[in-house]
């Protein structure tokens, strides 16, 4: 397991493939950035890629301008400050299941067939998996998969600029730790999201050439489309799931969002790029709000 096991469904894994560009594809793209207005006072909203390599800095001079412009930094969780050893613990605490009793036992017999085919087309050994709960499998394959790709947590934009600010800027966080891991370990519809996650893991390599040209071009509405929207449409029993893990917290972070603008300090805020696009994305409950937001 990484050190940084957030994130994990299928946008957020997707857009991680956003990562592997070239220098000069970061330098000329437009990205995800947004600068959000009210009563005269202004923050900036930024949608991060939380798994990349060096190749993707130095970011576009507009980013770097805004956030040295900004005097608090806010993300999802400071996961700089995060300790790996209690995490870890954490997570076998709530992602295995009690002796005597296997994933075998929680799943049906399709999903664990997709398991164990998964498992060996990796030449990974199944007993090892076997005391995961669904949630907790989700998370560790993927991470093997993104690792594959050569992407790494420890290049992530998170990271990036938790590390700048730190000693310089306030940091805040959205959310804890604790409750990313225990909505993704405890949902009730864990089986289901693992199914999903086994059956489209060989598309993710497939996705580079759309997404590379998304994200140069700033194409708020197709990357919405094939991270969100396609999805849905392809697996319409997900949606409970992609409520819980988006929409619900994309309206508790916005009410933090808003209490940022009635301060007099300015955020550069970083938040994972699937819960800022879309109808019920964070840029779009701002404006429905009032809140007036423009693309930098």
């Amino acid at each position: 397991m990484m050190n940084y096991p957030l994130h994990l469904l299928k946008v957020f894994i997707f857009s991680t493939l956003l990562a592997m560009l070239n220098t000069s594809y970061a330098q000329e793209n437009r990205g995800f950035i947004w600068e959000v207005e009210f009563s005269g006072k202004s923050l900036y909203l930024l949608g991060s890629i939380h798994f990349a390599n060096a190749d993707f800095y130095p970011l576009r001079k507009e980013i770097e301008i805004a956030f040295a412009k900004s005097d608090h930094l806010a993300v999802e969780v400071d996961i700089a400050t995060v300790d790996p050893i209690q995490t870890q613990a954490y997570l076998f605490e709530i992602g295995t299941y009690p002796a005597g009793e296997t994933i075998r036992d929680h799943i049906d017999p399709t999903t664990f067939r997709l398991l164990e085919q998964h498992l060996s087309k990796r030449h990974l050994p199944t007993p090892l998996f076997l005391q995961y709960k669904p949630g907790m499998l989700v998370m560790s394959l993927t991470s093997l998969e993104l690792i594959n790709l050569g992407l790494s947590p420890d290049q992530g934009l998170d990271l990036h600029f938790l590390s700048r600010a730190r000693g310089n800027k306030t940091i805040v966080e959205l959310e804890t730790l604790e409750q990313q891991l225990d909505l993704l370990v405890n949902m009730r519809e864990s089986q289901q999201m693992l199914r999903q996650t086994l059956e489209e893991f060989e598309e993710y390599p497939q996705l580079m050439t759309s997404l590379v040209d998304i994200w140069k071009r700033g194409d708020t509405e197709q990357l919405n489309d094939l991270l969100i929207e396609k999805p849905l449409r392809d697996f319409p029993d997900s949606r409970p799931v992609f409520e819980k893990m988006f929409i619900q917290r994309n309206k508790q972070m916005v009410e933090k969002i808003k209490s940022f603008l009635h301060t007099n300090n300015r955020y550069f805020v970083v938040v994972g790029a699937g819960h800022l696009i879309g109808n019920h994305g964070i840029v779009d409950l701002l404006q429905k709000a009032g809140y007036k937001v423009r693309p930098l």
